[in-house]
């Protein structure tokens, strides 16, 4: 009998183990449960696209950013036009040539047009040169980040595009465009996986010479290496039209 009693006694301790385990795991899952989901990441930028068509989205970045930027008058910097100054010749590729006089298809690195967006920089003048004052390296560091914050906003939300050239106003004794600057998704990847404000903290474009120091230097640092002189269009035989960038 006391054999019994104590097999009843070891029995009823181990379900009153099993069962305050039981309990602990549960209140845990309720803990759990209660407990608020993370919040989601802030969004990449307080602007976007209206559309969806990479096409129609491009037209919508180019007048966001262009209205933004002002000359010290109030008037706009430039406007930003979307095309190529091939106007509508149908374009196969970007070549950047990979030597100094290029002779043959070898000697340029191409990049699908098909994966890429060309951006004007046109001023209210002839050519599309900037009137008003004058050319100076304080403008030019402000199209220089007027070209990269197109780029960043188009390989943000145009995701089939990985190639963005932006054409420069012609400068002082040019009648046609020579420079620009061309952008690559994965040379500004890095610069997607986190909100646009902490690459160009000032939300308002600054005027020529009112940049920040420190925004100056990051726009330094991504445009740089990016600057290409535009040679023209070229057709190659038996493959199409080449709009050919030289390193500068």
């Amino acid at each position: 009998m006391a054999r019994s009693l104590g097999t009843r006694s070891r029995f009823a301790g181990a379900y009153l183990l099993l069962g305050a385990t039981a309990g602990v795991a549960l209140g845990a899952g309720i803990v759990l449960a209660q407990r608020p989901a993370p919040a989601p990441p802030p969004p990449w930028s307080s602007w976007r696209p209206g559309t969806t068509g990479p096409r129609t989205q491009v037209l919508e970045i180019a007048n966001h950013v262009g209205s933004a930027y002002k000359l010290p008058s109030g008037d706009p910097l430039t406007a930003v036009k979307v095309g190529s100054p091939s106007g509508n010749q149908k374009l196969r590729a970007i070549g950047v040539a990979t030597k100094a006089k290029p002779q043959t298809m070898a000697d340029f690195k191409l990049y699908d047009n098909s994966k890429s967006v060309f951006y004007i920089l046109c001023g209210n003048g002839s050519n599309c040169k900037i009137n008003e004052g004058t050319a100076s390296q304080a403008r030019g560091t402000v199209l220089r980040r007027e070209a990269l914050e197109l780029a960043l906003y188009t390989l943000e939300y145009s995701h089939p595009i990985d190639n963005v050239v932006v054409f420069f106003p012609p400068g002082p004794g040019e009648k046609k465009f020579t420079s620009t600057l061309f952008f690559r998704r994965s040379e500004l990847e890095s610069h997607l996986k986190h909100p646009l404000r902490r690459t160009l903290p000032q939300a308002q474009p600054p005027l020529p010479g009112r940049m920040a120091r420190g925004e100056q230097k990051t726009v330094d640092d991504l445009t740089g290496s990016k600057l290409y002189r535009y040679v023209g269009i070229v057709t190659a035989k038996g493959f199409g039209n080449l709009v050919v960038l030289q390193p500068a």
